[in-house]
């Protein structure tokens, strides 16, 4: 429940406090006083959208504070405590607006998002305005009320089922994304290996193969310089023959000097490594040969090799280890079917939990809808809709899975006997509208988890005896929760419990609007003024009096 309000520097409000109370409190003032502001305020503590303009002119800042007790509201209290915001059976919900824009929300004195501000505001309190028609013409907005009404976890219990099977059917056709991705991959791979058999790398090392291939495209040139190297070391005046002609008298020298052995012994060794260089000269010079088709073989292999590193963005000497990596990715690829099959089952199953729950659902609403269906046409029927009715469609459609069911619900309404029921927002004109909206409202408001509700002169367009009936069914309402209701009826604030005065004057050039709350005597000359106009007399005064007199309950 509302129970204080405190707003400083807000639109026309230089400041202003006011203590609520349970039951049916009338908002009314005159016209253009600015009755509305006070929802317009309570409006930016629960998250509404700001704006500079909001803020009283010559004031850089404004202020709305809004006190709630939260005895009956066990919902509220542990959505505090879930984010950590509760502070016992209060809940004091502050914003402040800045003309620079840095506005700040607090709930029990800690800061939070306008996010979670709104989420707490709409279990908090409930605004209905004069054109609340409009949202009831809504496919989605009649069936909140006719679940609203039913005061069932069915709903809830359906949509936690869709839930549940909409994020395992997620899970399985990513799975099988991955399947056909995987799928994808091991063509690849099992192509690209393919591409490597066909060169047969393994049978021999790149480095071999690159070393073959320059050996015979090199292999006159290399005959060549072999035979000159031979004719250096083997000829008649080769250096092999120079070395063995120097021994002989070398060893002479030695005889007589002893000195000269070690050039001996060098000389000899010399020899002996030169004739056998010339050896492997000689051996691997006749070994040589120009194999044409050999070397057209090795450019091809060397062509082809090239052309895969190119491909995989490598040189050909990391090919091998590209061919490896390959291998052992084809290894260790495994085929998903088992975690698809799991996880199909799985959606199958959550799939029939779905629809049990939705059946469930379509059987309840179907109940509830005759229910609200004849609570609302009994309720026309004292609004100057003699023999119009409301009737509520329902289709299921097993094969609609959604997360509020299983079911197109469509208001219908006659508003005069002999009219054939249609859609709710085509048959009724605006009057007629507004009244059977305000039925919708009445006739679900009880069912509301809040506990204060607030009505924007949804009485507008009535009058007579229809107001004074809308006036005895708020204050009816008031018996159940707390309702706040703006109005320009004396018929409706006559039936109110508590009565708050909205009041505009000028001040130093200034416009200012307060707000105060009346006693008995400021009640009934209130309501004086709004049968009478400017001009209160004691006619109006009786007149008022008469019809506080004749509230009863």
């Amino acid at each position: 429940m509302l129970n204080h309000i405190h707003i400083r520097h807000f639109a026309i409000i230089d400041e202003t406090e006011l203590e609520l109370n349970q039951g049916m409190t009338a908002l009314t003032g005159e016209t253009g006083a600015g009755k509305s502001i006070l929802l317009d305020a309570l409006g930016q503590v629960l998250g509404a959208r700001s704006s500079a303009d909001n803020i009283q002119q010559g004031a850089e800042r404004a202020e709305v504070t809004a006190s709630f007790d939260l005895e009956s509201l066990p919902r509220v209290q542990q959505w505090l405590i879930e984010h950590d915001l509760d502070d016992d059976d209060q809940c004091l919900m502050r914003r402040v607006l800045t003309r620079n824009g840095k506005n700040r929300s607090t709930v029990n004195g800690r800061p939070v998002s306008t996010q979670m501000q709104r989420e707490l505001g709409d279990q908090l309190l409930s605004i209905h305005g004069q054109n609340e028609h409009q949202q009831l013409a809504k496919p989605a907005a009649q069936r909140d009320l006719l679940d609203a009404f039913s005061k069932s976890p069915l709903p809830d219990q359906v949509a936690k089922a869709f839930d549940a099977w909409n994020e395992a059917n997620k899970r399985l056709i990513t799975a099988n994304d991955d399947t056909q991705a995987s799928k994808d991959r091991l063509d690849l791979v099992q192509f690209q290996l393919q591409e490597f058999d066909a060169l047969d790398i393994g049978a021999s090392s790149v480095g071999d193969i690159e070393s073959e291939h320059r050996l015979l495209a090199n292999a006159d040139k290399l005959m060549q310089l072999s035979d000159s190297v031979l004719h250096s070391l083997d000829g008649d005046a080769g250096a092999a023959q120079s070395l063995t002609d120097a021994v002989s008298p070398l060893s002479e020298l030695v005889a007589i000097d002893e000195g000269l052995q070690e050039a001996l012994d060098l000389i000899e060794s010399a020899s002996i490594q030169t004739e056998e260089a010339a050896s492997l000269l000689r051996n691997r010079s006749s070994a040589m040969e120009h194999d044409g088709n050999r070397l057209a073989w090795l450019d091809d292999k060397l062509s082809n090799l090239h052309r895969l590193a190119k491909k995989h963005q490598v040189s050909i000497g990391e090919l091998e280890q590209v061919e490896n990596s390959l291998r052992e990715e084809l290894d260790n690829m495994s085929a998903p079917e088992e975690q698809i099959e799991r996880l199909s089952k799985e959606v199958d199953a959550l799939l029939q939990v779905y629809h049990a729950q939705a059946l469930k659902l379509s059987r309840l609403r179907k109940r509830q809808a005759k229910k609200l269906s004849e609570t609302v046409t009994a309720s026309m029927q004292t609004l100057a809709m003699e023999g119009g009715v409301l009737e509520i469609d329902l289709v299921s459609d097993k094969s609609f899975v959604q997360r509020h069911g299983q079911d197109v619900i469509v208001f219908k309404v006659s508003p005069n006997p002999g009219v054939k029921p249609g859609p709710l927002a085509k048959v009724a004109s605006g009057g007629e509208l507004s009244r059977i909206s305000l039925c919708i409202q009445l006739a679900t408001i009880k069912s509301a988890q809040v506990n204060t509700l607030i009505f924007d002169e949804v009485d507008a367009g009535i009058g007579g005896a229809v107001a004074e009936t809308v006036g005895s069914l708020l204050r009816e309402v008031g018996k159940h929760a707390q309702v706040l209701c703006v109005t320009h009826l004396p018929q409706v604030a006559a039936q109110a419990h508590n009565h708050l005065k909205v009041t505009k004057a000028v001040k130093d050039g200034i416009t200012k609007t307060s707000l105060e709350t009346l006693d008995k005597k400021s009640t009934r000359d209130e309501i004086a003024r709004m049968l009478g106009g400017a001009k209160v007399t004691k006619k109006t005064q009786q007149h008022a009096q008469e019809m506080l007199d004749s509230v009863s309950g």
